[in-house]
């Protein structure tokens, strides 16, 4: 299990969530939607660097630079064969959905090409 731990780094180094949203140019409520989530929310490399960055330079007390690695807390946990079969199999209709849809669009422009 992934979990996330925001919340307790802002805590530990007094960071305020007006203080972060307002460094993010984001509302505060989607600063506390984000500290309150328990999972790892869904951010890309880049929303991720920024809030490393901004914590980081709200930070009271910082011995080392606040890392994605302190953002996050593994524990493994067993596994449930169930859970993993919905998961990736969300994944393989994606593919398959977007392998269907280039050879359409393949076959598509070779009927295309032999009608010019």
């Amino acid at each position: 299990m992934i979990r996330w731990r925001l919340k307790e780094i802002m805590a530990r180094h007094n960071i305020k969530g007006v203080s972060l949203a307002s460094r993010l140019d984001v509302g505060p409520n989607a600063i506390s939607a984000l500290k309150n989530a328990k999972t790892m929310p869904r951010l890309d490399g880049v929303a991720l660097n920024s809030l490393c960055n901004a914590l980081n330079e709200l930070a009271e007390d910082l011995d080392e630079p606040i890392t994605p690695n302190d953002l996050l807390d593994y524990s493994q946990d067993p596994i449930n064969v169930q859970d993993t079969d919905n998961v990736f199999s969300s994944v393989k209709r994606h593919s398959k959905k977007t392998d269907l849809n280039a050879t359409s669009g393949h076959s598509l422009d070779e009927g295309t090409a032999n009608v010019s």
